[in-house]
């Protein structure tokens, strides 16, 4: 219990600067265009994607879907990188809301 303890407590101290960082970079950028997109968002992320900046150029993207954009591509790929993704095979027998269903047991 001691373990899981001390546990948490380092997991808090390692991301509350990571949380503190990027509300930083949040309330620095926040209505600034920090890239340009080759393509026009859908009209239900336009929103999301032109948040807080003026003008009319959909093409313009707002910190904020960068970084969404960002955090869900290379999220998975640190996170097999680092040893905390679970392995295809937990993954796999667990199975999960979108897996199969898991197979009963015979019995005779």
């Amino acid at each position: 219990a001691k373990c899981s303890l001390v546990f948490y407590i380092a997991k808090g101290i390692f991301t509350l600067p990571i949380y503190d960082l990027v509300l930083s970079f949040f309330s620095r950028f926040d209505g600034r265009v920090v890239a340009k997109l080759p393509f026009i968002p859908l009209s239900y992320i336009q929103g999301l994607s032109h948040r807080n900046l003026l003008g009319e150029d959909y093409t313009d993207c707002s910190f904020i879907f960068l970084y969404i954009l960002c955090t869900m591509s290379i999220r998975q790929n640190i996170q097999k990188m680092l040893g905390l993704a679970p392995s295809r095979a937990a993954t796999k027998q667990a199975g999960g809301f979108l897996g199969p269903p898991p197979q009963a047991g015979k019995f005779s």
